[in-house]
């Protein structure tokens, strides 16, 4: 383990910070050395035994009237021992009642993303799939959600539900249909920097936290994640370009979210013009350009085409 001098640097803690935390550098080398024995063995097991278990085959068993779950790819990680020291200094100094009992002895009971699982997802609404699959693998009941992190904590070890609410965090002027339509208003915390919907899990004895993102924060979260956060959050400049990139994929996110409903509501019409395909399978299957190409050379000469299709209907502002 690095000296408490490069770790104070390392991760931009002052000494006035480190001392209002009010925990010492011995107590936080016992909880390093605890955590290094149980990441590669318990931890790693843990983790790999979720996501065999909930993860691999979501949609194996379902039958054709329940809803796919449409995920683009998952990541997880154990938490980086140093990470979980620097963490343990920050909460403890920003919430010292709450985190002030916490040592070697308990840390597994206040720290939620010991273990951490990213879902990422093609479009925002893509998450309310994994919403409703996730809740109907786990009890979400308020009496189960996290008061108290030593005497809400559940010693049994085969009971497994949802710790804490689900929230999404998003940004202020976000659209906010998909989560309106599912989660309760407290749910959806406006006013952040950074979107992901999160969950926290107790399974096989610990918590562990899965987060949804889009493909599109998920990059603006790795960048922020290098640069920014959590050690330079107080550097103007810094804060600056990462709201502007936050912006963007924002954007980024909007435009592809419009982009697939077009894509939809063509496939919808094509089925509608063109009964010799009228099933979504077909449509999609001929391709829905080479439909387009198809129709438009039916259109000969100055003949005014039928505006039959959203594409039709674009194609004629876009060529105003």
């Amino acid at each position: 383990m690095i000296t408490k001098e490069l770790f104070l640097k390392k991760y931009n803690i002052t000494e006035e910070l480190f001392q209002s935390a009010g925990i010492s550098w011995e107590e936080l080398c016992g909880i390093y050395d605890d955590f290094i024995l149980k990441r590669d063995g318990k931890y790693q097991k843990i983790m790999e035994d979720f996501f065999d278990t909930y993860l691999k085959d979501m949609n194996k068993d379902k039958n054709e009237d329940e809803e796919t779950v449409r995920i683009h790819s998952i990541r997880s990680r154990v938490k980086n021992p140093e990470h979980l020291l620097a963490k343990i200094v920050r909460k403890k100094q920003e919430n010292h009642n709450k985190y002030k009992n916490l040592d070697k002895s308990n840390y597994e009971k206040f720290i939620t993303d010991l273990i951490g699982i990213r879902c990422l997802v093609l479009f925002k609404a893509d998450w309310q799939g994994f919403h409703h699959y996730i809740l109907s693998k786990f009890d979400n009941k308020a009496e189960y959600y996290i008061r108290d992190s030593i005497l809400d904590f559940d010693d049994d070890e085969t009971h497994f539900y949802i710790a804490e609410k689900p929230k999404v965090h998003i940004r202020n002027g976000d659209a906010r249909d998909i989560y309106d339509e599912v989660l309760p208003p407290d749910s959806i915390i406006d006013g952040k920097i950074y979107r992901s919907a999160h969950y926290i899990i107790k399974y096989k004895g610990i918590y562990l936290e899965i987060q949804v993102r889009t493909l599109f924060e998920e990059g603006w979260g790795e960048i922020d994640h290098a640069v920014v956060y959590p050690y330079y959050q107080n550097d103007k400049v810094l804060k600056e370009y990462t709201e502007l990139l936050n912006r963007l994929s924002g954007l980024a996110d909007e435009m592809s979210s419009f982009f697939n409903r077009l894509k939809n509501l063509e496939i919808k019409a094509l089925e509608n013009t063109l009964p010799e395909h009228n099933n979504k399978a077909g449509a999609e299957e001929t391709g829905v350009l080479e439909r387009i190409s198809k129709k438009e050379e039916k259109t000969s000469g100055n003949e005014e085409k039928p505006l039959e299709t959203p594409y039709d209907c674009l194609q004629s502002v876009l060529d105003e």
